[in-house]
Order: C-alpha cells, then structure tokens, then sequence
C-alpha cells in the first residue's frame, strides 16, 4: 500500500477590491455564494484539502484586501506564496487594467510563481475583457494561465484552483 504525501502550499488572490475574490473562495471551498458585499480588511485566509496526483494538497488561501489603504502592507501577504489567482471583474477595464501592478508587487516578493489570470463575473452582460485581453497578458508573465470565472454560479471556479495547483506542484515533489 503507497501513503499518500501531504504538501500544504500557500496561495493568494490579488486584485483591486469588489471584483469578487472573497466570492471565489468562498464558492471554492464551501460551494455557497453571498450576494451581500462584505470587505476583506488585511487578509482572510481559509483552508482546503484536494488530492492531486494520489496524494493530499493542503491550500492555504489567502484573500487579501484589495483597497488601497492596504497597499503599504499586503506585499507582506504575499511571503511565502506558492502560486496566485490574479482576479478582476470581467465588466471593469480598469480592474483589469490594475493586474500588472499587482503581479508586479507579487513577483517582486516571491518571484516568478504561477499566475492564474481570472476574468470573474463572467455570468454579467456588458463584459469589458476579451480573450485576446488576457492571452496577451499571460504572455508577459512565465507559468500563468486565463480563465473567465463566475462566483455567482460556479463556472470554472473549481478549474482555477486545480489549474494553479497543477502548476505550483511538480510531480518531482511527489515521487
């Protein structure tokens, strides 16, 4: 009988504020969505098990606060991270707009770490973010991926998470 390996890795989600990363993980890790609008102050981090490749991945979530009053210190949040979600509202150019700044604080503290890319609120009318918009962003950056998300209804939120789990643990670490 083979025993199963316990890997804890730590990630963030970074983005301007009431683009809907609280809603993400919250979808991610208990399946429910809050339509009420709560604000992240600091960090809020929460924790789930997934199995990858036979063994047992421990994620720590960190969500953190996306207004500016936390600019000073939220590089701080990012110590230690393992991979990101990169998250804006897919009906707000300028959230978008606002992810290289973020990625930059990012990779300044940790280094090149994997990015998933998420144009979130999907499920909306009026989309202001293109597939080519975030083709051409990941371009910019090593190990980073897109996805359009919906915290609302649930669409690839569940594929973000593996996608950047599958990118932060290599099989080497593994076997």
């Amino acid at each position: 009988m083979s025993r199963k390996l316990h890997i804890t890795n730590k990630i963030v989600l970074i983005g301007d504020a009431r683009v809907g990363k609280t809603s993400l993980v919250r979808r991610y890790v208990t399946n429910l969505f809050d339509p009420s609008y709560q604000i992240t102050l600091g960090t809020t981090i929460m924790k789930k098990e997934v199995e990858y490749l036979h063994n047992i991945v421990t994620l720590a979530i960190w969500d953190i606060g996306g207004q500016d009053v936390f600019k000073q210190i939220r590089s701080k949040y990012f110590f230690g991270s393992k991979g990101a979600l990169a998250v804006c509202d897919a009906s707000n150019l300028t959230t978008f707009e606002n992810l290289p700044s973020w990625v930059e604080s990012f990779t300044k503290e940790v280094g090149d770490q994997p990015i998933i890319f998420l144009a979130n609120k999907c499920d909306l009318k009026d989309l202001k973010i293109t597939e080519q918009d975030l083709k051409d962003l990941c371009s910019k950056y090593k190990q980073s991926e897109f996805l359009f998300t919906s915290a609302l209804d649930g669409t690839n939120t569940e594929k973000a998470f593996s996608n950047l789990v599958r990118l932060m643990v290599s099989e080497d670490e593994l076997f």
